[in-house]
């Protein structure tokens, strides 16, 4: 991979560059002038938001989690609150197996199948730190050379310019026949203010690449459960030379403009009279200002606030009046008009799947071949979308508790599907849509405990026309500042939805259909109650006319009302030196002929701290325990990258538990991991969907590495 290690080079040997630049003047932030000096602040805290601009004025900064006690979780499939089906690597299709339907309404850029490993707009982050940040996280397995790079960064590159981005690659080429897998992606997104705050700009670009080998799962699951074979890469599977490549990438900006300018008056102030000016202006200074090194206020703005007053920085630093000093005082607005929003956005996927033996017996079930030497079905999708926005903001930020807050806006998207034979030539499909919405929300604080939110959205022309999502969130804090209870939070969604464009129509070697499907309600309800770390709760979620892939791996719909109901809670508790984290979820569906679900998930991890080397450094063992009932787990077809309902093999009941011993020294962690150490037992019936066993036991060694200036 030469290739690959020459851009790390090139990334580091960039982001060192970066580190010798020492901060601009605009991140030094004035104070008040204190007996004793201010604390030093933490260059190690570093935070961050997502890159819209809404999430940077509405929302509390994330502070990136630092702790060794997640340092080994590099398996981005683990990092949430659920277990996912995969396929026997990493990298590969996935879904989960907690239902959680998360697709929202309008036209569907997703890939359900393998959606944890994209990178887009709506996931990218734009990180806050005083100095340059940049984090390397490197992994490696003993044996089979699977090697995981991830390199993320952040810092202000010019006053008022903030830049972030992170690489990614994943190589792993599997124990099992034709199961490797190489994985990339890499985003980067600036954004800029000006300096009176009333406009700014974002962009961002971001390109995904997945090469996924696909085998089809083994052949003979007795083959491997019984042990029998102690080599998985000679055991036979249902496919040896199926491919699919997959190219997700977009390119956008969002810009915004506020209605009223922000209010100044100009304040003269005699300078004292000396023979050395800038003496003058030093003392006049230090008398009246203290100015910090770093602060980290000075990350977003220029204007830096000082009490309710705001002071232009720049102002302060002009100081070359013979007789007086000329200080831009800046007040917050109390009454604002908002401010008008305006995004858009390109996005384009490319759908390869190659098939050099497309006769073979795995696809025998299905449609009749249009190509009996070969699969080389493709699909394109192109996107083009316009939103234009009013919003209540204006140059305040808030952290999570805007007393008020409305919007309201309109979208336009364009959208073109093109299915084609790439070997052949031949154009099977090509569609364009247009698609007009109307949305708004509003955010309302009362009385410091209560807090409401809305969203709605309405598809008012074009395709998917009537398509609608009205959701809700009430959140009741109980107690006081000084007796916390908790909080009690109520989110209901209620939306109508059509068939996306892929169950609707499809052309390729191995599967055709034109669906006229009826539109599909979802009604859900969600009450849980958090208190500190502990969270419990109980949903519901009612579908009418829901579209699924049924056993013939087709598009079908139940016409008909059925139900999910489920009860969860999750934990996270310090104990002395001992630290625990896990979830649990109960889940139950009313009609299992068409929704197969576990009845029981969960995962437990333990873990214990040990300064050790004189408190030079902590050594952290961890186990987690991954646990589900078994059920009917849902099957994987690979020239559609969907799961699909199956009634003939069972999986779970089987415990997946891993060791990590990790060593924190200074900013950096070092770990040693060994998964699935179950198989010791010598119990090998650890599939974790139909026909594709877990990951056998390897030793994983990684290093996780947070460098500053």
């Amino acid at each position: 991979m030469p290739k690959k290690g020459l851009l790390f080079f090139i990334l580091l040997i960039y982001s060192m560059i970066g580190f010798s630049q020492s901060p601009s003047s605009d991140s030094i932030a004035p104070k008040k002038q204190a007996a004793s000096p201010s604390p030093p602040i933490d260059s190690t805290f570093v935070t961050n938001k997502s890159y819209q601009f809404d999430s940077i004025f509405l929302n509390a900064s994330k502070v990136i989690d630092t702790t060794t006690f997640h340092a080994n979780t590099f398996e981005v499939l683990e990092r949430e609150r659920t277990i996912y089906s995969t396929l026997s690597n990493t990298g590969l299709a996935h879904k989960s197996i907690r239902f959680d339907y998360r697709h929202q309404i309008g036209f569907d850029m997703s890939i359900p199948s393998v959606s944890a490993y994209l990178q887009n707009e709506s996931n990218m982050l734009s990180y806050l730190s005083v100095l340059p940040y940049s984090e390397i996280r490197y992994v490696m397995t003993t044996g089979d050379k699977e090697q995981h790079l991830n390199v993320r960064f952040g810092r202000q590159f010019a006053p008022r310019l903030f830049v972030s981005f992170a690489f990614n690659t994943d190589y792993s080429p599997g124990v099992f026949k034709n199961s490797r897998s190489i994985n990339n992606y890499f985003w980067v997104n600036a954004h800029y203010f000006t300096k009176n705050q009333r406009y700014a700009a974002t962009a961002f670009w971001y390109r995904n690449k997945l090469e996924m080998q696909e085998n089809g799962g083994i052949a003979n699951d007795q083959a491997y459960s019984s042990h029998t074979e102690t080599d998985n890469s000679v055991i036979s599977t249902n496919l040896t030379s199926a491919t699919n490549f997959i190219v997700s990438s977009g390119i956008g900006f969002e810009h915004y403009f506020n209605l009223l300018p922000q209010k100044t008056t100009t304040t003269k102030i005699e300078k004292p009279r000396m023979e050395n000016d800038s003496l003058a202006q030093k003392q006049l200074v230090n008398d009246s200002i203290h100015i910090d090194s770093l602060t980290m206020d000075s990350l977003m703005i220029d204007s830096l606030k000082i009490d309710n007053l705001m002071i232009d920085t720049l102002t302060v630093d002009s100081i070359v009046a013979d007789t007086q000093l000329v200080v831009k005082e800046t007040k917050v607005r109390k009454f604002t008009l908002g401010r008008i929003c305006h995004s858009f956005s390109y996005l384009n996927n490319k759908l390869y799947y190659n098939e050099s033996s497309p006769s073979v017996a795995f696809y025998q079930p299905y449609d009749t071949l249009l190509n009996t030497s070969k699969s080389t079905d493709t699909t394109l999708i192109r996107a083009f979308k316009n939103t234009l926005q009013w919003n209540s903001l204006g140059y305040q930020k808030y952290d999570d508790d805007v007393p008020f807050y409305i919007y309201a806006g309109i979208s336009h998207g364009y959208y073109r599907i093109k299915s084609y034979d790439y070997l052949e030539g031949e154009t099977l499909i090509d569609r364009n849509f247009n698609q007009i919405s109307a949305s708004g929300g509003i955010i309302v604080n009362l009385f410091k405990s209560t807090r409401i939110t809305g969203h709605g959205e309405l598809i008012t022309l074009g395709y998917q026309i009537g398509d609608f999502s009205i959701k809700g969130q009430w959140k009741q804090f109980i107690g006081t500042s000084s007796k916390n209870y908790g909080s009690a939070i109520f989110d209901f969604q209620i939306k109508r939805q059509s068939a996306s464009w892929f169950e609707e129509k499809h052309t390729s070697n191995h599967f055709r259909w034109d669906n006229d499907f009826k539109a599909a309600t979802y009604l859900s309800f969600n009450l849980k109650y958090n208190y500190k770390n502990y969270c419990i709760g109980v949903k519901q979620t009612s579908i009418s006319n829901m579209i699924y892939f049924g056993t013939d791996a087709r598009p079908t719909q139940n016409e008909g009302v059925f139900s999910i109901r489920e009860a969860y809670l999750s934990f996270h508790q310090a104990l002395w030196r001992f630290e625990l984290e896990g979830y649990a979820s109960l889940q139950k569906s009313s009609n299992e002929e068409v929704m197969h679900l576990p009845l029981l998930l969960g995962q437990l991890k333990v873990a214990y701290s040990q300064p050790v080397f004189r408190k030079a450094a902590v050594l952290h063992p961890s186990l987690t325990v991954r646990y589900f009932t078994k059920f009917y787990a849902d099957a994987y077809m690979p020239a559609t990258r969907i799961f699909y309902l199956q009634n003939e093999v069972q999986i779970g009941n089987f415990p997946y538990i891993d060791l990590s011993i990790a060593l924190k020294v200074k900013k950096a962690t070092i770990y040693v991991s060994y998964s699935n150490m179950f198989l010791l037992t010598g119990n090998y019936d650890s599939f974790i969907a139909p026909h594709y066993p877990m990951r056998d036991s390897r030793i994983f060694i990684g290093i996780n590495w947070r460098l500053f200036n």
